[in-house]
């Protein structure tokens, strides 16, 4: 994992340098090979940290790393900065966008709580409030509802992971649908706009427009490339990355990133399956969730099968403190990987009572 960590970390610096010497269009003030540089040596320095320590000396403290996750968004809600029609960032020596940092710490932290099927039906109504619902409300009250998504989503595969009761998954994923569905509806008909990426038009405001130019921007590159950024793409560093660079180096080179997506999904799913201990599979399993479903909503919103709704791709994208997130959440997967053959003395103790 972690060489196919580096080659893709390695693809996203060569686009930030191509993108930062072209010196065109909007971003041409813009330094990403160097600010990205400084955020993987950060995040690099995080990775090799988490490595080196035991996952399972963490897991006593679930409840506390999970109640922070939501006091970080409960923070954010009220002194949080307005980004892009997002009052979820934090403004200081580096911009840091609090939704991916609370996600991240919560499906951290609900990973080693007590299981909801160990709960009876109160105990388990009030913790799908907690666990899932609120986090979800604090998440829309930012207007984060693409993080608020990918958050319901890995709930979702955590109850099923955990072989949650039928009745327990189909409460929260009612639930969450229709609170996103309302959310959506109710905020200027974002729910409409959103989705209209089914239907391409030239107006440039619109999903379906940059959808349309970045399929255009794709199929007139060629195999070698351009060796330029197409003016058409907006945020050629963030959610445009793959149309950008498929533009400048070539479908050869975008079959290689490509292959590389697939490769680290692929690796994480099978590396997922070889961890014995029950918590680091769990905590595994969600953090993996959480970057292939980044991986593959980026991927289908370029081509046009999924909403375009600003998701980047990790370590490729320019990512900002992001990247220093996913490197340290890396961190944690590869701890967790390297001690996959151990078990969890509590359970072993357990199981031969």
């Amino acid at each position: 994992m972690f060489v196919l960590i580096a080659l893709l970390s390695g693809v996203g610096l060569l686009a930030m340098y191509s993108l930062q010497i072209a010196g065109t269009g909007p971003t041409r003030y813009m330094d990403f090979f160097d600010r990205k540089m400084v955020h993987i040596s950060i995040g690099a320095v995080l990775m090799t940290i988490l490595w080196a320590c035991d996952y399972q000396k963490i897991k006593k403290y679930s409840e506390y790393i999970f109640g922070f996750g939501v006091l970080l968004l409960i923070w954010v809600n009220f002194f949080g900065t307005n980004v892009n029609g997002e009052s979820a960032w934090y403004y200081g020596p580096f911009l840091i966008y609090i939704p991916t940092v609370s996600i991240l710490i919560m499906i951290v932290g609900f990973a080693g709580i007590k299981l909801l099927r160990e709960h009876d039906w109160k105990g388990s109504i009030l913790l799908i409030a907690y666990r899932g619902i609120l986090p979800i409300l604090l998440l829309m009250k930012t207007n984060s509802f693409t993080m608020a998504a990918l958050y319901s989503l890995i709930f979702i595969f955590y109850l099923w992971l955990t072989k949650g009761y039928a009745w327990q998954v189909i409460a929260y994923v009612g639930s969450s649908v229709l609170l996103m569905a309302y959310a959506l509806i109710s905020k200027n008909n974002m729910f409409t706009r959103e989705f209209r990426y089914l239907n391409q038009t030239d107006d440039p405001y619109d999903s379906d427009y940059v959808v349309k130019r970045s399929l255009d921007a794709m199929q007139s590159a060629g195999w070698w490339g351009k060796g330029e950024f197409p003016m058409t793409i907006r945020y050629p560093q963030a959610d445009g990355f793959l149309p950008s660079f498929i533009n400048y180096f070539g479908w050869i080179a975008g079959a290689a990133v490509l292959l590389l997506i697939m490769g680290f999904i692929g690796k994480t799913i099978i590396a997922s399956t070889k961890i014995k201990d029950e918590y680091g599979k769990l905590v595994f399993a969600n953090i993996g969730a959480l970057f292939v479903l980044q991986f593959i909503w980026a991927v289908a919103m370029i081509f046009g099968y999924a909403p375009f709704v600003g998701i980047t791709l990790p370590f490729l994208s320019y990512g900002g403190t992001d990247q220093i997130i996913q490197l340290a959440a890396m961190g944690l997967l590869l701890s967790i990987y390297r001690r996959r053959g151990m078990v969890s003395v509590h359970r072993r103790t357990k199981s031969t009572d």
